[in-house]
C-alpha cells in the first residue's frame, strides 16, 4: 500500500461495538424487499430456505467469522481475495460487490418504497416516482456520508424497525386467522420440487448474502477479532426467525397463485390490518412510514459496507485513488459513498425509463441483476477463505472453523457451488427445465432478449471498467514509487 494509501486510512475512527455490529448485520442482511419474491414458491419456499440457511448460510457465515477476526483490515472481501489470488482478482471482487449496491438500492429497494406508499397513501405519478425515488436515495446516501459515530444509528433504528415491523405483522396474521380463518397450508406442499427451486432458489441464496460485510469497516470496530464472531452468530439466528415467521405469516393470508414478487408483503400486511377497523388506515399509514424507513436503512447499511470494501481497493491500487479518499473530517470514505448514491439515482431514473414505470418489471430487473453482481463476487470470496489457510497458514485466527482442512474446503466448495448455481439460474432462467422460458421473471414473460440484455450488459460494462480501474491504480503506484505487480 502507498504511502498516500497509509495516510487515507488513518483517518479512519474505530466507532463499531458489538452491539453496533449485530443491529448492522440484521439491517443488511434482512431485507424486507424480497420477503413476497420468496413467497412465490409457496409452502416450498419455507423448505427450501431452511436447506439455504443449513447449507449455504451456515459455510458462508463460518468462514466470513473467521476470514474477518483473522484479517480485520478495512476492505474486508477485497483484502481476502487480494490476499489470495492478486490484485487484478480482488479489484474485480470489489467492483462487482459494490455495483450491486445502486442497482439494488436505485432499483428492487426503491421500487418496493413506492409501492408501499402508493398502496397504504396515494398513487404516483412517473414524475412523482422520481421524486419519492431521488429523496429515498439522496437519505440513504446521507446516512453513509454522515461520520460513523452518527451514521450507524440509520442501520441501527432499521433493524430495530425490522423487528417492530414484523411483530406488528405476525401478530395481526394471528389475529385475522383467529377472526376469518386462513389460507390452509399442506404437508404435502413442502415437499421440495426442482421446478420451484430453479425459480426462487437465487432469491434465496441473495436472503442470506452480507455475513461478511461489517468486515469492509474491520479498521473502524472497537475489536473486530471478538465482535465479529459473535455478531455474525447472533444475527444469522435473527435472520432465521425474521425471514421464516413473516414467510409463513405470508402464505397463510395468501395463497401462493395470488401473490406477486413486488407486493407479497405489502398486499398480506393491507389484509391482516382490516382486522383493525376503523383504525387501520391509521396503522396502515404508520406501517408504512416504518417500512419505507427499513427499506432506507438497509440500503445505507449496504452503501456503507460495499461502499468501504471498494474504496480500500481504490487505495490499495485497485481503481482510482481519488475514489478512495476518506474525509479528515468525518472519517468515513466520502467519495465513494456519493458515487454510490450517484449510482443509485442513475439507476432509478435509466429504469423508470426503460420499463415506463412498470414496478413489476423494474423490480424484477434491478433484484435479478444485483443478485447476480454479488454471486458473482462470491466466486471469489469463498475459495478466498480454503487457499488462505494455506497461503497464511501463520495468521493468528482468534476464531477457526472446527474440523481442519477437510472442513475448510468443505465450507468452501458448498458456498462457492451455491454460488455458483445461483449465478447459471439468474443468467439462464430456467435452465435444465423442460420450459425454460416459464422460468422468466415477472414482467418478462416471453420477453427473454430483453432481459438477458438487461442482466449481461452490467457485467460487461463491469470487466471493461475494471480493466480501467486496474490502469488507473497501477498508475498511482507507479508514481509513488511502489511496486505495480506487488
Amino acid at each position: 500500500m502507498t504511502a498516500a494509501a497509509t495516510e487515507q486510512k488513518a483517518r479512519l475512527r474505530r466507532e463499531l461495538r458489538r452491539l453496533d455490529t449485530i443491529l448492522f448485520l440484521m439491517s443488511a442482511m434482512v431485507v424486507v424487499d424480497t420477503i413476497g419474491a420468496i413467497a412465490i414458491g409457496g409452502e416450498q419456499a419455507f423448505t427450501w430456505l431452511a436447506v439455504l440457511f443449513v447449507t449455504f448460510f451456515i459455510p458462508s457465515a463460518l468462514a466470513s467469522a473467521e476470514l474477518g477476526a483473522a484479517i480485520p483490515e478495512e476492505g474486508g472481501a477485497y483484502v481476502w481475495v487480494r490476499m489470495a489470488f492478486g490484485r487484478a482478482a480482488g479489484a474485480m471482487t470489489s467492483l462487482l460487490y459494490w455495483a450491486g449496491t445502486p442497482v439494488w438500492l436505485g432499483g428492487s429497494v426503491t421500487v418496493v418504497a413506492i409501492a408501499v406508499w402508493e398502496r397504504f397513501l396515494f398513487d404516483l405519478s412517473t414524475r412523482g416516482m422520481l421524486v419519492f425515488g431521488s429523496v429515498f436515495v439522496a437519505g440513504a446516501t446521507a446516512a453513509a456520508v454522515a461520520p460513523l459515530r452518527y451514521g450507524k444509528w440509520v442501520p441501527s433504528s432499521g433493524a430495530i424497525g425490522q423487528i417492530v415491523l414484523l411483530s406488528i405483522f405476525t401478530i395481526s396474521v394471528a389475529v385475522y386467522g383467529f377472526e376469518h380463518g386462513v389460507h390452509g397450508l399442506t404437508i404435502a406442499g413442502f415437499a421440495p420440487d426442482a421446478t420451484v427451486f430453479v425459480a426462487v432458489a437465487p432469491i434465496l441464496l441473495y436472503s442470506f448474502v452480507g455475513i461478511e460485510l461489517p468486515a469492509a469497516a474491520g479498521e473502524e470496530m472497537v475489536n473486530p477479532r471478538r465482535d465479529i464472531p459473535v455478531a455474525i452468530l447472533r444475527a444469522g439466528i435473527a435472520q432465521a426467525l425474521m425471514y421464516g415467521i413473516p414467510i409463513l405469516a405470508v402464505l397463510f393470508v395468501l395463497p401462493a397463485r395470488q401473490i406477486s414478487s413486488l407486493h407479497g408483503l405489502i398486499d398480506a400486511m393491507a389484509t391482516v390490518f382490516t382486522v383493525y377497523g376503523p383504525a387501520a388506515d391509521a396503522l396502515g399509514v404508520a406501517a408504512a412510514a416504518l417500512f419505507v424507513w427499513v427499506l432506507l436503512a438497509s440500503g445505507s447499511a449496504w452503501i456503507m459496507g460495499a461502499g468501504r470494501a471498494q474504496a480500500a481497493a481504490c487505495l490499495d491500487g485497485g481503481g482510482p485513488a481519488a475514489l478512495g479518499r476518506i474525509s479528515e473530517r468525518t472519517g468515513v470514505p466520502v467519495v465513494m459513498a456519493v458515487v454510490s448514491g450517484v449510482a443509485a439515482l442513475a439507476t432509478m431514473v435509466a429504469a423508470l425509463a426503460v420499463t415506463h414505470g412498470d414496478g413489476q418489471r423494474y423490480f424484477s430487473a434491478a433484484l435479478t441483476v444485483a443478485i447476480a453482481l454479488i454471486v458473482l463476487a462470491y466466486l471469489f470470496v469463498f475459495p478466498a477463505f480454503v487457499r488462505l489457510r494455506y497461503t497464511h497458514a501463520a495468521i493468528e485466527r482468534p476464531f477457526r472453523v472446527p474440523g481442519g482442512f477437510a472442513a475448510a474446503w468443505a465450507v468452501s466448495l458448498v458456498s462457492t457451488g451455491w454460488a455458483l448455481l445461483a449465478t447459471v439460474s439468474l443468467l439462464w432462467p430456467g435452465i435444465g427445465t423442460a420450459h425454460p422460458d416459464s422460468a422468466l421473471p415477472a414482467g418478462f414473460q416471453g420477453d427473454r432478449m430483453a432481459f438477458e440484455a438487461i442482466v449481461l450488459s452490467p457485467i460487461a460494462i463491469l470487466i471493461v471498467v475494471c480493466g480501467i480501474f486496474l490502469a488507473f491504480g497501477a498508475r498511482s503506484r507507479r508514481a509513488s514509487g511502489e511496486p505495480v505487480h506487488a
